[in-house]
């Protein structure tokens, strides 16, 4: 039964009720009889039952139009009513009307259509691929695992899995678990004992602190020794000495009874003797005893000889048969000289400014005192010199100058008359 023969059975039932009262001419009768009739109408039961039999039916296709109906109803009643006094029709509308806006049509048949389904779904079983899975929300559907049981899942994934894999890849059994292609992975512990019956290849590195690679060293080691016979070091020994004799050694370290000898680029403390020839340039030198360099420098506590092994002052420099040295003569005194019966010149220029005689005489043949300067002549002279150049008369006689003083330029006076 569609919902419009329902609809209609409404219709007339209230037509029947309105019908009956027409016939009272007085207009507050049939106002009256109208709206106790309306009052108490039960539009909801009328509402479910059309929309329980819609649902059977095609509830998706069922639409309702509140405003049709009211004007379906309005015309059944109009053409009951043909001939009717025309203010019994307008007072008929006007109740009709005001009874229908006041009930939510909609909402009813909602509230029926969830009803009905409510009621019907533990009964009701969906025929094979009846339902689109468009219409179902899967928002907040949750499935437990306990659910599943058979079948292949296809682009299977979770947090920590990815299967991607387009045939068997792992087959897990009670006693065993076999990876049926090449298994990567970033590291692996074995508890147990790892057994290998193919190749076994390293492209990394064994930690040379690990137990795997001692005993593989020790193993090694052992056989190799084992192996080796007198005739078999002596050739290797040979190769040895013959490839350092032609390359060369090259160690870091090499030490002599437990005793470092050579460190890098250092010699070790052992080292204490040696007869090294050649050395290159020296940044610091430290000596504790006698030292002699080039058959020349000799150094013993406190005292330096050069061309000599017997120093005799704290320095005593030979030169062929001249001895000069330097040395303390007394308290807050030294001496710089010779001790020998020698003649001492001090020079500048390779020209002998002073000459210290054997008799202990000084000679300096161009004196300057000050801005003064003191030479001698047997002369007069008669060159230019400086203001107040005092040249000595070196060959005197009675009535003549004791010297000459220049007043500048080539001007020369005469100082000290002898008589």
């Amino acid at each position: 039964m569609e919902i419009n023969t329902h609809l209609s059975k409404i219709v007339e039932e209230l037509i029947a009720d309105i019908t009956s009262n027409v016939l009272v001419k007085v207009d507050s009768a049939i106002s009256t009889a109208i709206s106790s009739r309306l009052a108490v109408y039960d539009y909801e039961s009328h509402i479910k039952e059309a929309t329980h039999t819609a649902i059977e039916k095609r509830i998706s296709e069922y639409t309702i139009d509140s405003k049709k109906l009211e004007n379906r109803i309005v015309d059944k009643i109009r053409d009951t009513l043909t001939g009717a006094q025309e203010q019994t029709i307008k007072l008929v509308e006007t109740k009709v009307g005001e009874q229908l806006v006041k009930i939510d049509i909609d909402k009813a048949i909602s509230s029926a259509v969830g009803l009905t389904l409510s009621e019907k779904m533990s009964d009701y079983t969906f025929p094979p691929k009846s339902i689109n899975s468009d219409a179902i929300n899967f928002d907040n559907l949750k499935i437990s695992g306990n659910s599943i049981n058979g079948g292949i899942i296809e682009n299977f994934s979770s947090v920590g899995i990815e299967d991607r894999a387009s045939q068997i890849a792992l087959t897990i059994l009670d006693d065993v678990t076999v990876v049926e292609n090449k298994l990567l992975t970033k590291d692996l512990t074995v508890e147990g004992s790892m057994t290998i019956n193919g190749e076994f290849v390293v492209n990394g590195t064994v930690p040379n602190d690990s137990s795997f690679f001692r005993n593989i060293v020790a193993d090694t080691t052992y056989s190799t020794l084992q192996s080796i016979n007198e005739n078999l070091f002596n050739n290797y020994n040979s190769s040895i000495f013959e490839k350092i004799r032609q390359d060369g050694l090259d160690l870091n370290k090499i030490t002599l009874n437990g005793a470092e000898m050579f460190n890098a680029d250092s010699l070790g403390s052992a080292v204490t003797k040696s007869n090294l020839q050649s050395l290159g340039v020296l940044k610091e030198l430290q000596v504790s005893g006698e030292s002699l360099l080039a058959q020349t420098l000799y150094v013993t506590p406190k005292r330096i000889g050069i061309n000599t092994i017997e120093p005799s002052a704290a320095l005593t420099v030979w030169d062929d048969e001249i001895e000069i040295i330097a040395k303390k003569k007394s308290r807050d005194v030294g001496l710089l000289g010779t001790i020998r019966q020698q003649k001492l010149v001090i020079t500048s220029n390779n020209k002998d400014n002073i000459i210290l005689a054997e008799d202990g005489s000084t000679q300096i043949n161009d004196l300057k005192i000050g801005t003064m300067r003191f030479t001698t002549s047997n002369a007069p002279p008669n060159f230019v010199s400086e203001r107040c150049h005092v040249v000595w008369n070196t060959n005197p006689s009675p009535g003549g100058p004791l010297g000459w003083i220049c007043l500048g330029g080539a001007n020369w006076a005469n100082f000290g008359i002898i008589d």
